[in-house]
């Protein structure tokens, strides 16, 4: 999926370049990101002069997008990050940098609502602002939630920085804010998160067979974390994969059980794709605001070639 997005993306700057005047373009400042898998009602814009978003719109330096609620969008970073907003959220995106953040990758503002990221690598970390917090991350998942009660930080991979006024604090994978203030002393408020999402899948050996179609079987339940222990907790799942030749599910619910199950079907590699390393990654978040208590989950899988 994410293969198809970055040429997309690689074709509109190309295009863009050829078709605008280089006045015009020198006067824009180059394209950050572009929005995909839109999900109701999402908007897209500089200041306030914002229009409705559509699946390949690009954005710029101070660019924000906003989503109604029960509404949802993706962006994706021309650094290879992506970020899920949920319902009712505003992102302002390449936000201008204070003195003392100068050196960062870019700089997001979250002005209000919820979001999921995954942040890759990079020399210089991103810096995210909203809610009294400053958090700096590289290589890092999250979900960041700004409330009038507090801000939520969960961490889901790798390391995030976070300060505010009076401290700071390392939150390590599994670990969260919950509910804090700028003013609050944050090496005491971290706390484990409670729940998880995890993945099974059938069957457990998986071999792709030429010219075939090879059906894979996902089982989903929550769980509390670092146990097998069900949590019931109802929500829908958004499923992605960094594996392009697959039909990933149009939406997956869990029931009231917090158990859920769906099918995929997955094609071996091209025959000229020497860049397929015999494995493929499954994520999983629940796509929706309010469940800062619940990490998502990875899965890699081995696959045989024939």
């Amino acid at each position: 999926m994410q293969f198809f997005i970055w040429c997309f993306f690689a074709i509109n700057l190309s295009l863009l370049n050829f078709l605008v005047p280089v006045h015009a373009v020198a006067q824009n400042s180059p394209a950050l990101a572009i929005i995909s898998q839109l999900k109701g009602s999402v908007k897209a814009g500089l200041g306030e002069n914002m229009s409705p978003g559509f699946n390949g719109v690009m954005l710029r330096n101070r660019y924000k997008v906003r989503t109604e609620k029960k509404s949802a969008v993706t962006i994706f970073f021309s650094d290879g990050s992506e970020v899920r907003l949920f319902g009712s959220t505003e992102l302002r995106i390449g936000a201008k940098k204070s003195h003392n953040s100068r050196w960062v990758r870019y700089r997001l503002v979250l002005r209000s609502g919820s979001f999921w990221g995954n942040f890759v690598r990079g020399k210089n970390p991103v810096e995210i602002v909203g809610g009294g917090l400053r958090l700096q991350l590289s290589d890092s998942s999250l979900r960041f939630t700004k409330k009038k009660t507090g801000s939520n930080v969960s961490v889901s991979s790798g390391i995030v920085k976070v300060f505010n006024k009076v401290s700071s604090v390392k939150i390590l994978a599994g670990q969260r804010l919950y509910h804090v203030q700028k003013t609050d002393f944050l090496p005491q408020n971290v706390s484990l998160v409670p729940n998880q999402l995890k993945i099974r899948i059938e069957p457990s050996l998986l071999t792709f067979s030429v010219n075939k179609t090879l059906k894979l079987n996902l089982h989903f339940q929550v769980v509390r974390f670092g146990t097998d222990h069900a949590v019931k907790r109802s929500g829908p799942v958004l499923l992605t994969s960094d594996y392009y030749n697959l039909t990933l599910p149009d939406s997956i619910e869990l029931n009231a059980d917090g158990q859920a199950k769906t099918s995929l079907e997955i094609k071996q590699p091209r025959s000229n794709d020497r860049t397929f390393a015999g494995y493929i990654t499954f994520n999983a978040i629940i796509d929706q605001y309010g469940f800062d208590d619940l990490q998502g989950t990875s899965l890699k899988i081995k696959f045989e070639n024939p």
